[in-house]
């Protein structure tokens, strides 16, 4: 069984405070007053006295720190939720920490199940808010190919499934996030069942899903690879192991460097420099970072780089990591990357990144922004080019560029705002390849498409 396609859910903690500082309000303010400090001031003091004492610190103007008080930096973690949507009708529960794995036992259950009996027998809220038209009875109108033979299965958004001979991880699935664009187009299982571990990359809401990866998860024993979340903050308000551990799910949250065997196949945790509120400059206040990781899959018929949105920050460049990588273990057939350029900290879709930044970094960025000068906090057509002659790839292919259906070309890298498609971005990324002297191979490819491997070669095959 599998829920409706309207059907919006979430289960989730809510940090506490976070979610009161309206980000994007505040963002869209500082940039219409130009970062001035008299209007800034005027902004933030406006919202403090709406929000009451505790989140805005609008003196930051004044002594160049940050805008936002230390709870907000570092919030402490709040109630779970259950959240469940759709139409007009809305169910939001807050559960004790106790029913947590009740509710995520819930989730793999309906992926279990295939009758919608079987389902209601697992329900585990008040019987007055079953409604039978949450669920969908029978496959997906236009399911996932059936993963036969090594490949790379590209899924929604920056989920792809790495297959070896005999084994399979998948990557940040995210079918259940149905608050994206498109989403609700996305097939919700896998047609061969469960995956033999799941790789988490980082915690932005187009990655990290935890409906999603529990729909997939009919066993709790299935490790889940996530980032190390030395302390939780506001760029990182989960940790991960600790989350999927409330979940009954087994976790494995490895520093960067380390190596663990799946079946067939080699995972290497590497670092996770970029998209973070600064590409550069001096680092952030300890303990301040969106928390992630990059992998390396090694199979016996090919490797890949999966790097999704990193690029370059105080703390590193990827350039660096793909370097030693390949020092250690060779050249890597496939470089998998995001191609989109975000102008952080004025990118909205990460709103809340200028508060982790001080008033005096923040004017500095906001006059490079205007020359002009500011750098992509992800990599971006030029750095995918660089690391791919770094790493002596074969082939890039480009992922994590958003979702339009099985087999739908991406039109939009961003999501609907206007940006260049796909096929423009990997346009760019050749340009930049033959300006740099490499023959690294850019291949377009579509949801629901196979990157397979025959004799050291790169076949596609076409989604359905």
């Amino acid at each position: 069984m599998r829920f409706a396609p309207d059907v919006i859910l979430d289960l989730t903690p809510l940090p506490d405070g976070v979610g009161g500082v309206p980000f994007t309000e505040l963002l869209n303010g500082l940039l219409r007053e130009g970062f001035e400090p008299e209007g800034s001031r005027r902004v933030l003091e406006a919202a403090r006295a709406r929000l009451g004492p505790g989140l805005l610190r609008p003196e930051g103007v004044d002594d160049g720190g940050f805008l936002v008080e230390s709870p907000v930096l570092f919030p402490e973690q709040g109630a779970w939720w259950w959240v469940l949507q759709q139409g007009e009708e809305r169910w939001r529960t807050h559960l004790a920490v106790e029913d947590v794995s009740v509710v995520a036992e819930f989730l793999r259950a309906t992926a279990r199940a295939s009758t919608l009996e079987e389902v209601r027998e697992a329900w585990p809220f008040d019987e007055s808010g079953w409604r039978d038209s949450l669920f969908a009875a029978g496959p997906h109108p236009t399911p996932w190919v059936e993963p036969s033979g090594p490949g790379i299965y590209r899924r929604e958004h920056a989920s792809v499934l790495i297959r070896s001979r005999t084994t399979s991880v998948l990557v940040d699935p995210i079918a259940l996030q149905r608050r994206m664009n498109h989403i609700g187009q996305a097939p919700g299982n896998l047609a061969h069942g469960p995956p033999d571990a799941v790789a988490i990359t980082h915690g932005h809401v187009d990655h990290w899903h935890l409906p999603s990866m529990l729909s997939h998860l009919t066993d709790a024993s299935v490790p889940v690879l996530v980032p190390r979340v030395p302390r939780p903050n506001l760029l990182t308000m989960q940790d991960f192991a600790q989350v999927l551990s409330r979940c009954g799910q087994r976790a494995l949250a490895l520093p960067w460097g380390e190596t663990v065997h799946v079946g067939d196949i080699r995972v290497d945790v590497l670092p996770f420099y970029g998209e973070q509120p600064a590409p550069d400059g001096p680092p952030l206040v300890e303990g301040l970072r969106s928390w992630g990781n990059c992998y390396r899959f090694t199979t016996e018929d090919f490797s890949c780089l999966l790097l999704v949105d990193s690029g370059t920050d105080p703390e590193g460049r990827m350039e660096a990591v793909v370097e030693r990588s390949r020092r250690e273990q060779g050249p890597v057939d496939v470089v998998l990357s995001c191609q989109r350029e975000f102008l952080s900290p004025f990118f909205g879709g990460l709103s809340h990144y200028w508060a982790a930044l001080p008033w005096r970094r923040l004017r500095e960025l906001y006059a490079d922004h205007l020359a002009g000068r500011l750098r992509s906090a992800t990599a971006g057509p030029a750095g995918v080019a660089e690391v791919c002659a770094v790493a002596g790839a074969r082939w890039f292919l480009p992922y994590a560029n958003g979702f339009e259906g099985v087999g739908r070309a991406i039109q939009d890298v961003g999501w609907g705002l206007g940006e260049p498609s796909e096929a423009a971005c990997g346009a760019a990324v050749r340009d930049h390849l033959r300006t740099l002297g490499v023959d690294t191979e850019v291949v377009e490819w579509s949801p629901g498409d196979v990157a397979r491997f025959e004799c050291g070669e790169l076949r596609l095959d076409a989604a359905r």
